[in-house]
C-alpha cells in the first residue's frame, strides 16, 4: 500500500452534506467525519444513493468546500454508508487548524 501524501486525524465532527443523488434529486443531510486531513475526509452517514465521482458540498462550522467522492463503502459491509472524499478546492481546509504532520492525534474537535 502506498503511503498517504498527508496524515489523517481520527475525529468525529458533525458536517452538513449537500449534493445531487444518483436519481438527480438534490439532498442535504447531516453526517459525521471518521477521519480528516487537509485535502480530504472519510464520512459516516452519507446517503446510500450518491455515486462515486459525484461532487458534493461539505459544510463545517460555517466553512464550505466542494469534495469529490472517491470511494463508497459497500452495502452490507462495515464501511456501509461511509464515503472517502477529496477536496477540490486547493488551499481550502474547512476543518480549521490541524496539527503538524509530525504530531498525529487521535481526537480533534
Amino acid at each position: 500500500m502506498a503511503s498517504r501524501p498527508e496524515p489523517r486525524f481520527s475525529t468525529r465532527l458533525r458536517v452538513r452534506v449537500r449534493g445531487v443523488d444518483s436519481f438527480g434529486h438534490p439532498f442535504q443531510q447531516d453526517a459525521y467525519t471518521c477521519d480528516i486531513s487537509r485535502g480530504g475526509a472519510r464520512l459516516d452517514g452519507t446517503p446510500c444513493v450518491i455515486d462515486q465521482a459525484a461532487v458534493i458540498e461539505i459544510q463545517h462550522r460555517g466553512r464550505r468546500a466542494r469534495y469529490k467522492v472517491v470511494w463508497i463503502g459497500g452495502y452490507g459491509t462495515a464501511l456501509h454508508a461511509q464515503a472517502g472524499l477529496q477536496c477540490l478546492e486547493s488551499g481550502e481546509c474547512i476543518w480549521g487548524h490541524l496539527p503538524a504532520p509530525s504530531a498525529p492525534m487521535t481526537r480533534f474537535s
